[in-house]
């Protein structure tokens, strides 16, 4: 059963994903297609079609997949989580707890680095090979310094998730300039920084997979979060400029990234209480479901961009369509019964996050 039904009932997305695998589906209607063009020039050879002939042509739907990863597949036994080093940012509550939680039920020795300036809201299973480091991200002599601790008390990160977020949830004008600079710190300059961290050994290794969570406030921005939307929009530039860099420049294609961009999440990212919205079209996404998806990324060796829900990634395509209609859906979002409003606690004046009364995004 998908877990769409399991936790946010029935979505558009069900209805989507059983046209997907019927009607729309390539390995059905490519090799159809083929063999009706093929039948019409070639009527005396009805007989003597042969299948294999057009499973070739089935391969056009896996481009997405073949590019995201460079044309190349995981070598034989190239990922072992027993000696897999995983860094989440962001871990002690929300989406990182429940990747590093999902990580572990599928394999409790791997070695996992938690980074964030709040104490986990949770217990790690004992025996569990958890390293909890507290730091602010906002500040980047604090992330050289973990960083280079990380690297001599646990090792290098074959794994990196760039999760820790933070929304305020004020217009661009009544936002102070701490609001401002700690969400683009954390968002974005704190990713950005620990890829440069964590990269190289990566690169040299060819061997490795960094996660950048991103949002759908990037494609389609509502008020009151216009610099959190900016900055998950410069997480995507991040991830699709790396896709070159990796390829080209460091020749490292086996060095895997993931996207994620979904829509809102039953996290404590925003504060306040969150009505329903229409639970079909726009489901209030489940924390857990978005972090399966990133688990199973991680354990299919494969790098790829997840849409949640998967509708979204028909929205993205709105960006080439003429100003009137990416106008229409961006006022779609003013209605968005959401409390953009931030829990942490921010220094207006310097954007550092105090530690009291902070909780984790």
């Amino acid at each position: 059963m998908p877990t769409s039904i399991k936790r946010e009932g029935p979505t558009i997305d069900d209805f989507g994903r059983l046209v997907r695998r019927t009607v729309l589906n390539p390995y059905l209607t490519l090799p159809l297609a083929a063999a009706i063009a093929w039948f019409e020039k070639h009527p005396e050879h009805y007989r003597e079609l042969q299948l294999h002939e057009l499973v070739d042509l089935s391969k056009l739907a896996d481009l997405t997949h073949l590019f995201a990863n460079n044309f190349t597949s995981p070598g034989h036994g190239e990922w072992d989580w027993d000696k897999e080093i995983v860094l989440v940012t962001g871990g002690s509550s929300g989406i990182g707890q429940n990747t590093v939680q999902g990580l572990l039920e599928r394999n409790p020795r791997t070695t996992i680095v938690i980074v964030d300036y709040a104490p986990l809201s949770w217990t790690p299973p004992k025996g569990s090979k958890i390293h909890y480091y507290q730091a602010d991200l906002t500040k980047s002599d604090v992330i050289r310094s973990i960083a280079a601790r990380v690297k001599k008390e646990v090792g290098h990160p074959t794994v990196l998730i760039n999760n820790a977020g933070i929304a305020r949830g004020f217009t661009i004008m009544e936002g102070s300039y701490g609001d401002v600079e700690s969400t683009l710190r954390t968002n974005l300059t704190a990713p950005f920084l620990l890829t440069k961290e964590f990269l190289p050994e990566m690169v040299k290794n060819n061997h490795g997979h960094i996660v950048n969570i991103c949002s759908m406030s990037a494609f389609l921005p509502p008020p009151f979060i216009g610099d959190y939307a900016a900055s998950k929009a410069g997480v995507q530039m991040l991830h699709e400029s790396l896709q070159l860099e990796l390829k080209h420049v460091h020749k490292a294609k086996r060095v895997r990234l993931t996207l994620a961009c979904p829509s809102f999440i039953q996290t404590p990212l925003l504060g306040g209480s969150h009505p329903r919205q229409n639970n079909f079209l726009f489901p209030f996404l489940h924390v857990r479901t978005v972090s399966e998806e990133i688990v199973d990324s991680l354990y299919s060796g494969y790098g790829r961009t997840i849409y949640l829900p998967g509708i979204m990634r028909y929205l993205t395509s709105l960006r080439g369509a003429p100003e009137w209609m990416l106008r229409m859906a961006r006022e779609s979002t003013v209605k968005i019964p959401v409390n953009f409003k931030g829990r942490q606690v921010v220094d207006v004046e310097t954007g550092g996050i105090k530690l009291e009364d902070h909780e984790a995004a």
